[in-house]
């Protein structure tokens, strides 16, 4: 009796071990959009060695040792590009691109270990990186992608199959590596990007990379990315301005640079009633204003700024030598001159000297900091994701503006680009931008901002294609009352393509040879 149970409690557990296995796995919750689509938003990172060599490594100076994430096998070069790969090995310290702070391309920038954020519109998906604030768009519109035309970044089309975002990346220059040992490509690289979310804070990574001048078939990467549950922003790390203060060729300015929390400087009180008086009335529609699901102005787009050559002077100026003329864009004060202190008068009127031109941080192809990156003449990209205005700048930069309500970073963190966040009043959106680093020009002819600039933004869509833009400044250090600027953003039909500045810099070069030879005379 007691061997028949036991037979008989085998066979129950046999048939309940048979009907698990029968079931389908239960399907993993992920996070979806609007649309139903796997909503990929949030800020991603790689835990793995790949920047480093995509095969198995073992250590060696500067580079850690790790797994590799090639599938398959080893990478199948061709007989010349193993050759070549041993080449960059042995050279990689001054001929890997990233060495000299060149854009990273595709894949390469995806598995590098700086977090990245992930915006996501039904047309658009947008990824600002921390490394030099770069930045990708991956069109899902089915928009054609420019024909004739090569990127450091690569031209991404993305499309979803099921849940899986499929990208094609093509149109590649030859000058970027997959990795720090020497893993390279050519201009022929086609990319096949797959983004899979396995579960709410993991996407599941793969490229299949073909490349016919260089390798002997096709062959696949894979890596998970994962979410940084505990980040709510990434932050700037730029490269060539590190590099270039380290090594002295772009000096302080001991008057405008951050100089730590001990210098910290509050606006004047009665300075936020001048601001506000300055631009209380947003200028009434012109014509229909597109708007989003939820009511709010769709600022979204591809915009110029007609800046009135605010560039090369805010005010109205003739043309100079070097410099177009400018209608002026100061609204206030109404005599539309900058309210400048005495010292910073001086200073802004050395800055116009020829040897000074070295001294500007856009002719360094740093990013141009707030108010000027909306007016330095190079198109921008709004997007607006949940809970998100996004700017991306041709020019390679971006700003992301939050929308729900947060505190700005503490004052000793300091950024190119600031501490940007948005609110709507009305149809208006307001941007307030603190913690900016003091590092910047407001223009080619040196006009002048400290680490005390606050910067109030208003962008007030006046018609389906037009954006009247303001921004109101103040700064205790450098100015006696605040000022506001004021253009439109005009929408164009193109997309945004990429201003590779640094890596194609041709003028730096000639702007350090004027000032070193003005610094030698004045001491012969």
């Amino acid at each position: 009796m007691a061997a028949r149970f036991r037979v008989l409690l085998s066979a129950l557990a046999l048939s309940i071990v048979a009907l698990s296995c029968a079931r389908p796995p239960a399907e993993v919750a992920i996070p979806r959009t609007a649309d139903g689509k796997p909503d990929l938003q949030g800020i991603w990172q790689v835990r793995n060695r790949a920047s480093v060599d995509l095969e198995d490594h073992v250590a060696r100076h500067g580079m850690p040792a790790g797994r590799g994430v090639v599938q398959g096998g080893p990478i199948p070069y061709q007989a010349w590009a193993a050759a070549k790969k041993t080449e960059n090995a042995a050279s990689r310290q001054t001929s890997d691109p990233l060495a000299n702070c060149y854009l990273p391309g595709v894949p390469r920038i995806m598995y590098m270990e700086f977090p990245f954020q992930i915006f996501q519109t039904p047309d658009h998906l947008a990824m600002t990186f921390e490394w030099s604030q770069v930045h990708r768009t991956i069109y899902t519109n089915r928009a054609p992608a420019p024909e004739g035309i090569d990127f450091w970044m690569g031209d991404s089309r993305g499309r979803w199959e099921g849940d899986t975002l499929v990208v094609d990346v093509r149109n590649h220059n030859e000058r970027t590596w997959l990795d720090m040992a020497g893993n390279f490509h050519s201009a022929a690289l086609h990319l096949v990007e797959r983004y899979t979310m396995t579960d709410a804070d993991t996407i599941q990574y793969e490229v299949t990379i073909e490349d016919p001048s260089v390798f002997t078939r096709p062959w696949t990467i894979a890596m998970p990315l994962h979410r940084l549950t505990e980040a709510d922003r990434i932050f700037e790390y730029q490269c060539q301005a590190e590099a270039e203060e380290a090594s002295g060729a772009f000096e302080p300015e001991a008057r405008t640079w951050y100089p730590g929390p001990s210098a910290l400087m509050k606006i004047p009180p009665e300075w936020n009633g001048e601001s506000a008086q300055a631009a209380s009335k947003p200028p009434a529609p012109k014509g229909e204003i597109r708007r989003l699901a939820d009511g709010k102005p769709d600022l979204q787009g591809y915009f110029m700024s007609d800046g009135g050559g605010a560039n090369y002077g805010l005010g109205t100026h003739e043309v100079d030598f070097l410099t177009p003329p400018g209608r002026g864009v100061i609204i206030d004060p109404p005599d539309g001159l900058l309210p400048m202190q005495a010292w910073a008068t001086i200073e802004a009127e050395d800055r116009k000297t020829p040897e000074r031109g070295y001294d500007d941080p856009t002719a360094h192809c740093f990013v141009a900091g707030v108010p000027r990156s909306m007016y330095v003449p190079s198109p921008l990209q709004i997007l607006q994701p949940p809970g998100y205005v996004v700017v991306l700048h041709e020019r390679m930069s971006w700003r992301t503006i939050p929308l729900d309500g947060r505190a700005h970073l503490p004052d000793h963190l300091r950024l190119w680009q600031g501490d940007s966040i948005g609110r709507w009043e009305g149809d208006t959106l307001v941007v307030e931008t603190t913690n900016l680093n003091g590092k910047t020009w407001l223009n080619e002819v040196g006009e002048i901002v400290s680490h005390a600039e606050r910067v109030v933004e208003r962008f007030t869509p006046v018609d389906a294609d037009t954006i009247h833009y303001e921004a109101t400044v103040s700064d205790p250090l450098v100015y006696t009352r605040p000022w506001t600027i004021a253009f439109p953003l005009n929408r164009q039909t193109d997309e945004l393509l990429e201003v590779a500045c640094h890596e194609d810099n041709q003028d730096l070069q000639h702007l350090k040879e004027i000032r070193d030879a003005a610094r030698a005379k004045r001491r012969s």
